[in-house]
């Protein structure tokens, strides 16, 4: 009985609640929440609406959005409250039509402390009726990093004993992917968004940034490393150099300095000039080169001055890995020293193309030392292309009545021509209803054969133009024997120079 008696009497207080006035605001649809446009966007794993400290240095704009229903009029106002924290820090009151600029409010600078921090605004009506909006949780961090063990000092991840020994020498970058990996002591509290910002100094603590990482997600929760390049070394030379870095979080709020990792810097920047190239024109670093003016040998020389070691290898590349007609050599040209020849047909493939070419200097196992690239602009070959021949054709008249089924096309060799070069031969004209005709493929992507270097295509009688597709051509009318060829596989084609025979029964 007693029981019975107390859930009676909690649901008498639960229905007086219910009826309180204030309570109806619990069960009214929610206002749209403000809007802070200082907040940074949201990054994966980040913090949730974060402000830049660069937006507690004043007074934070806050936007509201106009609520739906809005009735001012003399005498029966409407009110607008702002409340950070649930402390009204703004207002605003209104008895005629509420303007644009009337919802732009604002929160002291004085109350942008370090934390969360919750945004919200009333609104009371004419009526008297008061309407709560949704929240915006939002996050200031004015705390900045904290570094890790050892005063934050950079640790030597690769061979940290022959650094010690030996100093940062040319041959640990050669041994070592051409960089110095080091290591970032864990600090409080890493984040995604967190930056790296990396030091390379030959005085402490002059600030001569080498580079920046931004962290993310995944970058919180594995070792941060910091990779200074070979090139970066070998730039800011020899002697004692002082590396060392700081945190900046996504708030704006950056580290103190870490102690900084000396080195003892001894990576001779080696000698390492552009090659030359015979034959071309322009300047040093981009030169042209006329393949319809060429005559072979074309010889690469790598000049004097790019030092190679007894014990390493010098080779010349001619493009790059993929590229049509990309050749590699290291062998010399006719044991003339540091000289090498690039064989015709390569040539001739990067007609009409840009390449780079440079030289590359190679002993040690796991590094190569490429020189700088020389870009190249090949021209097209234009002169002295043979014009397709078809029997029959005479004095440009090529006759129906005069006609084998199988009429035989030759073209004869051109400069360059080399085995394993494409060629296209077909046919095109109207038909004799004014249409025009399907292509006729005479060769579609043939491979050159040593014999047709020799003696041409179709020395053998095997390419021919049948009768039978002539003759569905319209009479008194030209048609056209086309020509492709292409000296890289099909990568681009060349041109040759058409026939055009007219037509008559």
């Amino acid at each position: 009985m007693s029981q019975m008696s107390d859930n009676e009497s909690l649901l008498n207080k639960l229905l007086k609640w219910l009826l309180k006035p204030w309570s109806k605001l619990l069960f009214k649809e929610l206002l749209e929440a403000v809007t802070v446009t200082d907040l940074l966007d949201d990054i994966p794993g980040g913090d949730i609406n974060l402000l830049p400290i660069s937006a507690t240095e004043k007074d934070l704009e806050v936007i509201v959005p106009m609520w739906p229903v809005s009735d001012p009029r003399p005498g029966r106002p409407e009110l607008l409250k702002l409340l950070w924290d649930e402390v009204e820090v703004d207002q605003g009151s209104w008895e005629a039509p509420v303007q644009p600029g009337d919802l732009i409010l604002s929160v002291p600078k004085d109350k942008l402390t370090d934390g969360p921090h919750v945004l919200r605004y009333e609104v009371t009506n004419a009526n008297l009726d008061t309407s709560l909006s949704k929240t915006l949780e939002v996050l200031i961090d004015l705390q900045a990093p904290v570094l890790g063990a050892g005063q934050g000092l950079l640790t030597v991840v690769e061979d940290p004993e022959e650094i010690e020994r030996d100093g940062l020498t040319e041959r640990y970058l050669r041994n070592h992917d051409q960089r110095l990996r080091t290591q970032v002591p864990g600090y409080i509290t890493p984040k995604a968004g967190d930056t790296v910002i990396y030091y390379w100094d030959t005085e402490p603590f002059a600030e001569m940034e080498a580079g920046e990482h931004e962290l993310t997600f995944e970058d919180t929760i594995r070792p941060v490393y910091i990779d200074f390049p070979g090139a970066l070394v070998l730039e800011r030379g020899d002697g004692d150099r002082y590396v060392y870095y700081a945190i900046k979080d996504r708030a704006g709020n950056i580290s103190v300095f870490p102690r900084p990792l000396k080195l003892s810097v001894s990576a001779g920047l080696r000698a390492l000039p552009l090659l030359s190239i015979e034959q071309t024109t322009g300047d040093q670093e981009n030169l042209h080169l006329a393949l319809n003016d060429l005559a072979p040998p074309l010889l690469i020389k790598v000049p004097a001055e790019a030092v190679v070691y007894p014990d390493e290898t010098l080779r010349v590349e001619w493009g790059q890995p993929g590229d049509p007609g990309y050749y590699s050599t290291s062998t010399e040209y006719q044991g003339r020293s540091r000289q090498f020849e690039i064989p015709e047909d390569k040539v001739a493939a990067q007609g009409a193309t840009t390449i780079q070419v440079n030289y590359v200097v190679s002993g040690d196992k796991r590094h190569d030392y490429p020189s700088p690239p020389v870009g190249l602009t090949v021209g097209s070959l234009s002169r002295g292309l043979p014009v397709v021949q078809l029997a029959g054709v005479r004095n440009g008249i090529f006759k129906l009545s005069d006609a084998d089924e199988r009429n035989r096309v030759t073209l004869g060799t051109w400069k360059f021509m080399a085995e394993g070069q494409w060629v296209d031969i077909w046919v095109t004209g109207t038909l004799s209803n004014g249409q025009e005709a399907e292509p006729h493929q005479v060769l579609k992507n043939y491979a050159i054969e040593a014999d047709d270097v020799e003696n041409g295509i179709g020395a053998r009688n095997d390419v021919v133009v049948l009768k039978s597709y002539l003759s569905t051509l319209l009479l008194n009318n030209p048609f056209t024997v086309h020509v492709n060829v292409s000296f890289n596989q099909g990568y681009s084609w060349v041109k040759f120079p058409e026939m055009r025979p007219q037509l008559q029964s």
